[in-house]
């Protein structure tokens, strides 16, 4: 999954293509992220019509809302997602009437997280920047709490897929992992959304396929939903070769 960022413009002259940058939209790794600069909306305000700046106005926070609904079902955001997709931007671009334009996709080499973001937002910006953390699951806090204590810490936390195949484009993490042993263990929550258990699944399958050498756990706590019980059902028939245990049943392991 690659990251990438796209600036928002604002066109204030349709016949010379003159262009304000008034924001940043960045997917990926631990996005969505989007920041919309106050100082510059400001000056818009200043030259636009009344109207036409509050529509500008809603257009910035319908996006925005979209963004942070998906941040807040840690769903991801990545280049094939038909909501962020760049014929999407082109979609909304058409809604202002073309007055807001994004750029194309420009590609990070970098793992995208909130300080990252940060300070590449302070970079096109220069305003001091305060991006709110992601809202994750209980499971997911208390999964990344277990496995960054002392009990793994001859384990590889947190470690880029890159760094076990250094030939590898991806850009994702892996929650524990272990050279010698060989062996990788994934936390999935089954009761997620679809949208963000398709990313966990994906990412699953990424590493199933580009490390056979590699045994793999997946940790998960026992599922409510019955959409969750069905979505556990059919990833343990399609990997058999891969070891379930329940979240409870491995702190009593370890």
């Amino acid at each position: 999954m690659e990251s990438y960022y796209s600036v928002i413009y604002y066109k204030t002259n349709s016949l010379t293509d003159e262009m304000v940058s008034i924001g940043l939209l960045a997917g990926g790794g631990e996005g969505p992220f989007m920041y919309i600069s106050n100082a510059r909306l400001d000056l818009l305000k200043k030259v636009l019509h009344p109207n036409t700046f509050l529509s500008v106005r809603r257009h910035l926070k319908f996006l925005f809302e979209k963004v942070g609904m998906h941040r807040n079902d840690g769903a991801g955001l990545l280049l094939f997602d038909p909501v962020f997709s760049v014929e999407q931007m082109e979609v909304l671009a058409k809604h202002s009437k073309n007055a807001i334009v994004y750029s194309q996709p420009t590609t990070i080499n970098e793992w995208l997280d909130t300080q990252f973001f940060s300070a590449l937002a302070q970079s096109f910006f220069g305003e001091s920047i305060n991006i709110l953390p992601k809202k994750r699951p209980v499971f997911h806090l208390k999964w990344k709490a277990f496995y960054q204590s002392s009990r793994f810490k001859t384990w590889d936390r947190d470690i880029l897929i890159s760094e076990l195949i250094p030939s590898s484009l991806l850009s994702f993490k892996i929650d524990l992992a272990n050279k010698k042993k060989m062996k990788i263990i994934k936390g999935i929550d089954f009761d997620l959304s679809e949208t963000s258990l398709n990313k966990k699944r994906y990412e699953l399958e990424l590493i199933f396929n580009a490390l056979p050498n590699y045994s793999i756990e997946i940790i998960y706590p026992k599922p409510k939903k019955n959409t969750g019980k069905t979505a556990f059902g059919i990833l343990k028939d399609k990997y058999p070769d891969l070891s379930f245990k329940e979240f409870n049943d491995f702190k009593k392991l370890n």
